[in-house]
């Protein structure tokens, strides 16, 4: 069974955050897919003003055919996604499907936003900590609690998409990703 996730891309994400995770998940074989909040595929614009074009717009995406939600941080891209209502109810009916929701750096606040934190350990970029309410909040590089999985910042952008590659395909398949990769693990 080929398992499927979706990054999203709002205005201002923090582009390391969002290639690091999609590469790691799509040599791991997790069909990985960029989404815009936007009704077309126009080229969105990261944080560092680097523009990338999005797979897929918010109006392709259903739940059915996801196995995690990935929000990447940047400042101005997480309001972005918190502002967006739709990514909101997605984000809740993953959650409620027992699916795997994740975020790193000041996303996980979207995470509280939508509720879905709540009364769970979860972490974020220390800049960000004020909005993780309701959490237990740990200084962990990435935290799992169930099927929400937090991290801190860019610099644990491999630590992340790892966590997510075994937790969806075990603990060989990050074996054999990063044969090639070598990341620090």
């Amino acid at each position: 069974m080929t398992r499927q996730a979706l990054v999203f891309m709002a205005p201002g994400f923090e582009e390391m955050e969002l290639t690091i995770t999609v590469d790691v998940l799509r040599r791991a074989g997790i069909e990985t897919h960029t989404v815009t909040l936007a009704a077309d595929k126009a080229p969105v614009k990261g944080s560092r003003g680097i523009s990338m074009l999005p797979d897929l717009s918010i109006d392709e995406i259903t739940l059915d055919k996801c196995d995690v939600a990935i929000l990447p941080g940047g400042i101005e891209g997480t309001r972005n996604l918190g502002a967006n209502m739709r990514v909101i109810g997605f984000l809740q009916k993953m959650h409620a499907a027992g699916k795997m929701v994740a975020a790193i750096c000041a996303a996980p606040a979207v995470l509280v936003k939508a509720g879905i934190a709540t009364g769970r350990r979860a972490t974020s970029h220390p800049a960000a900590a004020e909005h993780m309410t309701g959490t237990t909040y740990c200084e962990d590089r990435v935290v799992i609690d169930g099927n929400v999985t937090t991290s801190r910042a860019a610099g644990t952008s491999f630590e992340f998409a790892f966590a997510l590659v075994e937790q969806l395909m075990g603990a060989d398949a990050v074996k054999q990703v990063n044969k090639g990769v070598l990341a620090n693990l």
